[in-house]
């Protein structure tokens, strides 16, 4: 237990800025439930926040991707074929008249990928401004509270421009993910901020996952019913909205922006709030202009996954709708720990390695995902099908989540007193990544396996750009400083000191 002012103690151990110093997600005391929520919620700040935060962010991706599974039978209901054949949707289906897509259905398919990413480049951009204005409490319930009458409207629409423009103004849900990453930073200690960061990610990463088996089996729920293809999936729509509205009232009656309240720009260090200037000033940093496309390649990778995994299993393996749902899940599932690896292994290095221990991680997780990513682009029927392809897959998975992981480490110190900006760029960077991949490598190449390959270039190429950032106080990935000023006194003493200077103090300090 630690005390706040005003008689308030907290559930969790908390520093001297009454951040917390444990990171126990399911260690609350009394229920999270609407009537119990005055006075807990000012006890148990953190461990709300970081609920909150990862709540947002799993059910703002159920939303978001709702259509990319359902899309073997949107483009039929929609009349977006071009190549009909027979294909069996679900098992227990007659079989019905579907699509392997080519050329002009391929190209609107592509251009709706596209667009589901697009608005949340601009959203999560200048998102900064909006968290710092509001705080992050009211900034994701307004995300939500639009993301629920957008999908809302999705239901109703009626060809494939309709289409495209439905999943461009619902992309703005992945901006929740700012927040998420935000909300926790000023909540908890910098010392396991790449733990926490990386499973309120992951664990939020794992909605697109979830997307993936829930709507199909939702839309065959209906089918089941009795009801027609078309109605089928546009009631599955009204799934995620359901979900917003209950979270929104739960985010705004029972969590608060920060460990005393509300949130005010002078927390950051701040006496103003960010403008145009800025941003433009925290892009020209070199390292967060290279962490926005190092993470491009990471968290836009898993965005086009999610967006062609359902479809890339139904038109290359033959496999039916439910069971290519749940091989795609698989992808997705591995948020529910390897983005937590990320961070946790960042953490473990930077405890022995300071900052040099952060960028070695980082490199050899996209490292890995390029290897991998590299690998899937080369497995069709005739070179193992779709069990080989799960397996690389899933391998490929836990290093595009660990590299999540491990950029979202090293944010926070980049520059601290623009934390959000940094965030809200950064974030945006991954969106943007989604969007150069789709357009570049999978809208106009139609060979169904070389998007990939080329894709995994794009990583690589980014991949190789980690040993060139460098601080002056806390080193790089050839150079320590925190090791300098261990070996200095060694040097006075017969036996070494090493485990007598924390690597953290260099940090703690730039912080």
């Amino acid at each position: 237990m630690a005390k706040a002012g005003e008689g308030i103690v907290f559930e969790i151990p908390v520093d001297e800025q009454l951040k917390s110093t444990e990171f126990k997600p399911f260690k609350f005391q009394g229920p999270f439930l609407l009537p119990h929520c005055g006075r807990r919620r000012r006890t148990n700040p953190h461990m709300r926040a970081f609920w909150g935060a990862t709540l947002g962010f799993t059910f703002a991706f159920i939303g978001w991707f709702a259509f990319a599974p359902l899309l073997p039978v949107v483009r039929v209901d929609l009349g977006l074929c071009d190549n009909n054949a027979v294909i069996q949707l679900l098992p227990e289906d007659e079989r019905v008249e579907a699509c392997v897509c080519k050329k002009q259905c391929k190209s609107t398919i592509a251009s709706a990928n596209i667009a589901a990413v697009s608005f949340d480049v601009a959203t999560r951009f200048f998102l900064g401004s909006v968290i710092e204005k509001f705080g992050p409490v009211k900034t994701d319930c307004m995300l939500l509270s639009f993301g629920a009458i957008v999908v809302s409207i999705s239901a109703f629409i009626q060809s494939g421009s309709q289409l495209i423009a439905a999943r461009f103004f619902v992309s703005c849900l992945g901006s929740t993910f700012v927040v998420n990453q935000f909300w926790n930073s000023i909540m908890f200690n910098s010392k396991i901020i790449g733990t926490v960061n990386g499973t309120a990610g992951g664990w939020g990463n794992l909605g697109g996952g979830l997307t993936q088996v829930l709507m199909p089996a939702i839309y065959a729920l209906w089918r089941s019913f009795g009801l027609s293809l078309s109605m089928s999936w546009r009631l599955s729509m009204f799934f995620p909205v359901s979900l917003y509205v209950v979270l929104v009232a739960w985010l705004w009656f029972c969590t608060q922006d920060t460990t005393t309240g509300k949130f005010e720009i002078s927390m950051l260090g701040k006496t103003r709030r960010a403008g145009p200037s800025d941003y433009l000033r925290v892009c020209m940093d070199y390292r967060v202009f290279l962490m926005i496309f190092q993470y491009s390649s990471c968290f836009g990778a898993e965005l086009v996954f999610n967006n062609v995994l359902v479809s890339h299993f139904v038109d290359l393996f033959d496999v039916d709708l439910l069971s290519a749902g749940a091989l795609a899940m698989c992808f997705g599932g591995m948020n529910l720990f390897a983005r937590s690896l990320g961070g946790i292994a960042s953490d473990w290095a930077s405890s022995r390695l300071g900052m040099q221990g952060r960028l070695w991680t980082h490199f050899l997780s996209l490292f890995g995902e390029a290897i991998f990513l590299f690998i899937f682009g080369c497995i069709d029927k005739s070179t193992g099908g779709w069990p080989v392809a799960l397996v690389v897959l899933i391998f490929f998975s836990i290093f595009v989540n660990m590299s999540e992981g491990t950029s979202y480490a090293i944010v926070p110190y980049m520059i601290p007193q623009d934390l959000a900006i940094v965030s809200a760029v950064v974030g945006a960077g991954g969106t943007l990544g989604a969007v150069i991949a789709t357009w570049a490598f999978y809208k106009y190449v139609q060979d169904s396996l070389l998007p990939f390959k080329l894709h995994a270039c794009y990583v690589m190429f980014w991949a190789l750009t980690v040993p060139l950032m460098r601080w002056e106080t806390l080193g790089s990935m050839w150079h320590n400083p925190a090791k300098k000023l261990v070996e200095a006194p060694a040097a006075q003493k017969e036996e070494p000191i090493a485990e007598e200077q924390p690597k953290h103090a260099i940090e703690e300090a730039q912080l």
